[in-house]
């Protein structure tokens, strides 16, 4: 498969028609099968007319920072002009977009009234956040780490629901895939120093993880607040920081097309410099995720 050093993948193959054949044999629209493409590499042009070649009509249809494409049909957003998702009634302007690493910042994803409502229901469970040890599996306390954290369950409240739907809407990943939210709170000071989201499965306790839905392919951080100062999303590898504004996502996925791992992702949570930060995660797994009994 022939690859333009400018863009992505951008020749036919075998097995390509056959997907495209099998796909929409299953119902999948244009929309859908060019956003699966990008997701695994190709260059948008060539998707394009490869969809169009195999359907009978052209898409529209923007890029998107997400995981590879998925064997069963997921919700997909109906995209405004290339610049914006909407599900149901709701438009997600889409405010910048990185193809490489891929990185989506969405506002809108949550309005101020679902920011503070989530808030709101994690007060009470907040304890100190733990990082999983890469030897032990366990999950330890760390001053790389200063957050305090609440966890939830999938589908856990009505609330959770909705935006866990929306998010599925938006990146075309099942709800299932989905681990639990975490919302998090940095106070003045606080930070997450410069790390990775996927685990190494060289590490035995990093491998573990691996069992419970296979490895992260993503993660949304929402924004529930917007700090007076600090407490920026910062990606040092690639020297861009996302400010951290009330009901926007950043959204970035870590799989390359050749499989392996995209380390331009290593990303920190700067310190709070003043009021306090809150957010919510949210990471994608390859498999349906079950958590650990």
């Amino acid at each position: 498969m022939k690859r333009d050093s400018r863009a992505g993948y951008c020749a036919s193959s075998p097995e390509l028609e056959h997907w495209l054949t099998r796909h929409i044999a299953q119902g999948f629209d244009a929309e859908s099968l060019v956003l699966s493409m990008l997701r695994s590499g190709y260059d948008a042009a060539f998707a394009r007319h490869a969809v169009s070649a195999a359907i009978g009509h052209p898409p529209a249809v923007a890029s998107a920072a997400a995981p590879a494409p998925v064997a069963k049909a997921a919700a997909t957003p109906t995209v405004t002009g290339g610049n914006a998702f909407r599900h149901k009634d709701r438009e997600m302007p889409i405010l910048f977009r990185l193809d490489s690493p891929r990185i989506l910042l969405l506002q809108n994803l949550l309005d101020d009234a679902e920011c503070d409502a989530v808030v709101a229901l994690a007060r009470d469970r907040l304890q100190r956040s733990p990082v999983v040890n890469p030897d032990t599996g366990d999950e330890n306390l760390i001053d790389a780490r200063t957050s305090m954290g609440a966890m939830f369950q999938v589908g856990e409240h009505a609330l959770l629901q909705r935006i866990e739907a929306r998010i599925a809407a938006v990146t075309g990943w099942p709800v299932e895939h989905g681990e639990g939210f975490q919302v998090l709170n940095y106070k003045p000071g606080g930070e997450y120093q410069p790390h990775f989201d996927f685990f190494n499965p060289k590490r035995p306790g990093e491998a573990r993880q691996l069992r419970v839905g296979g490895q992260r392919v993503a993660t949304m951080v929402i924004y529930l607040n917007s700090p007076a100062s600090g407490g920026a999303t910062a990606f040092p590898r690639i020297g861009l920081e996302v400010a951290p504004v009330k009901g926007n996502a950043v959204l970035f996925s870590y799989g390359l097309p050749d499989g392996a791992l995209d380390e331009r992702t290593l990303h920190a949570g700067l310190p709070v410099e003043a009021g306090e930060k809150w957010i919510a995660t949210k990471w994608l797994r390859e498999h349906p995720y079950r958590s650990r009994g």
